[in-house]
């Protein structure tokens, strides 16, 4: 059975804004959801959030593109209200990281790939996080 990620934002991000310091291994991540050796999730908040950190690209082609693979390639689903309410009562501030990991955990993701340092500190039943690398060479390691 093939591993299913749920990608945080910044994992996105690092394939459409130059110089970021995860990029290579969040793109060989994609690469793997390309190779069908992982099935992915994203929320549609994450796209909305992509779109406007992409703002200063005027002709946002790259975002069109990215975003056209993404619908093609992964999961792009809705957080609803059951993440909202488990968001809510989740521990820790930070509400749109916590309705993202209470979706991930709706969809019955394994892993949760995020460069957030907060968040891979973070211990979530039934879900591992893991940073864009450790994510990377665990699979390079099967």
């Amino acid at each position: 059975m093939r591993p299913k990620v749920f990608l945080d934002t910044n994992v996105l991000l690092d394939c459409i804004v130059k110089g970021r310091d995860h990029s290579a291994a969040s793109i060989k991540v994609l690469d793997f959801v390309r190779s069908h050796l992982l099935e992915a999730v994203v929320t549609t908040q994450s796209i909305v959030d992509m779109a406007y950190v992409d703002r200063s690209n005027p002709s946002h082609d790259g975002f069109n593109n990215f975003v056209s693979w993404m619908l093609g390639h992964l999961n792009v689903e809705q957080i609803n209200s059951f993440d909202i309410k488990e968001a809510l009562f989740a521990d820790g501030s930070d509400f749109e990281d916590n309705a993202q990991i209470a979706h991930a955990a709706t969809s019955a993701c394994n892993f949760f790939i995020t460069s957030d340092k907060a968040l891979l500190k973070k211990s979530v039943p039934g879900m591992e996080c893991l940073s864009p690398e450790a994510f990377v060479e665990r699979m390079t390691a099967r």
